[in-house]
């Protein structure tokens, strides 16, 4: 394998590694599927608690803003309040990805760590500043 394939291998294994570990982490946070809420606020505050400081420590990683990161404003669906939110992974000195969020009142939170530079919309404010 040429070193450009190698390298795109072993960061889309980096992404999926770290796909993982946020998983398991929101997971161990919030429980398998995230409470039923009524607010807005409510899954805001569901959202704050998945703060991953200590696993990013752990794993030498830094999220811009810290995980979940920026959000979008939470939208009433027929099933519950939704909310994605999203912030840059770095690791070794450089952004290594995008972790995107989306938190789904009663339902499990799915994560996937896009390439980096992807595209977060501007929109999405930090959810520290809420």
């Amino acid at each position: 394998m040429d070193d450009s394939l190698q390298t795109a291998a072993d960061e889309a294994s980096f992404r999926r590694v770290a796909m993982e570990a946020y998983r398991d982490h929101v997971m161990r946070a919030l429980g398998l599927s995230l409470p039923a809420v009524e607010s807005a606020a409510e899954l805001i505050a569901l959202a704050k608690r998945a703060r991953a400081d200590e696993l990013e420590a752990a794993s030498g990683w830094r999220t811009e803003p810290p995980f979940p990161g920026g959000g979008e404003q939470p939208e009433r669906m027929p099933t519950g309040w939704r909310m994605i939110c999203a912030c840059r992974l770095f690791s070794q000195g450089r952004e290594r990805g995008v972790v995107f969020t989306t938190f789904v009142s009663g339902r499990p939170v799915t994560i996937f760590v896009n390439a980096p530079g992807t595209l977060i919309p501007q929109e999405y404010t930090p959810l520290a500043a809420r």
